[in-house]
């Protein structure tokens, strides 16, 4: 696997960072550009690169803005900057522009993970048409106390300001994930059943950091406006979508949650919907005890769809 990596400066002047492996032979059959998930990193997505990259992928994957090595600093960990979540949207198809210069011609798929896949679903919306096919991973498709988030956020920023963390957006989502693994070893137990891959997370300085309440009420207006009816018409009735998750993972709410978003785009007319759910995994599937045969089927997904 050749391993590099490379920035590039965005439409808001934000210095993006790029993780960038090729197979050997440095001609891909096809390009997998990865969106990592909140409070993570894309440097996490290396093991899944090495999977692809020897299956004859390429794998393109952005540090968000707010993330890892994009952030501007620890302190800045989990803010979006200008425009917020659309600017961090345009900034992977501003990727997927530079994957497309560079490999005139060439596939590429998109895969989303959590927080990605959130914006995965609205980049589908918008530039579908751009890709192969589209990979929805540890996403969500409902929930029933989204009205009310908003309120609850600009509320959260009136009291304590747009940077201060511990808000009631973030103790509804991050803090409740891990009450159904309760007794718990660690806050982050619904990770995976995999107890070294959640260590590894905690130990990670990109990983894990509360987050401010600006970027929650960021993501509760993604999530209103992905999930506009007449938004998610827009998505191209020809792009393939996987929708992915463990049966135990909270995010989707142990699959109740993914469901009504694959039988909307059924609905819509999108004519290849597959859903695929990993007895008892939570919600990183591609850390879990049975990530090789994860890894193995989005590979077979993939050449599938080319």
């Amino acid at each position: 696997m050749d391993s590099s990596t490379f920035t590039f400066t965005d439409a808001d002047g934000v210095e993006i960072f790029v993780y960038k492996w090729l197979p050997d032979d440095g001609n891909p059959k096809a390009i997998v550009q990865i969106s990592h998930g909140m409070a993570e990193h894309a440097g996490r997505y290396e093991r899944f690169a090495d999977v692809l990259t020897n299956g004859g992928y390429g794998v393109y994957a952005n540090d968000h803005r707010g993330h890892g090595k994009t952030a501007l600093g620890e302190d800045k960990q989990g803010q979006l900057g200008p425009n917020g979540w659309d600017g961090a949207v345009k900034v992977m198809k501003q990727l997927t522009d530079t994957i497309k210069q560079e490999f005139p011609g060439v596939p590429v798929f998109l895969f989303g993970h959590s927080w990605g896949s959130f914006m995965t679903q609205n980049y589908i919306e918008r530039w579908g048409s751009e890709l192969k096919g589209a990979v929805l991973s540890g996403t969500v498709g409902k929930n029933p106390l989204l009205k009310l988030a908003p309120m609850l956020g600009k509320g959260d920023i009136k009291k304590n300001g747009p940077n201060a963390t511990g808000g009631k957006l973030e103790n509804m989502t991050v803090v409740a994930l891990n009450k159904s693994f309760e007794p718990a070893k660690t806050p982050k137990d619904w990770l995976s059943r995999d107890e070294a891959e959640v260590e590894k997370y905690i130990a990670d300085p990109f990983c894990g950091k509360p987050f401010p309440n600006s970027f929650y009420l960021d993501l509760v207006n993604m999530l209103l406006n992905s999930w506009n009816k007449k938004n998610e018409q827009k998505i191209p009735k020809d792009l393939p979508i996987l929708l992915v998750a463990g049966t135990r993972d909270p995010v989707g709410n142990f699959t109740k949650g993914v469901k009504p978003l694959a039988d909307r785009y059924k609905k819509y007319g999108i004519k290849d919907v597959t859903t695929k759910f990993y007895e008892g995994a939570r919600h990183e599937t591609l850390n879990e005890t049975n990530r090789d045969e994860v890894m193995k089927d989005f590979l077979a997904w993939f050449d599938a769809h080319l």
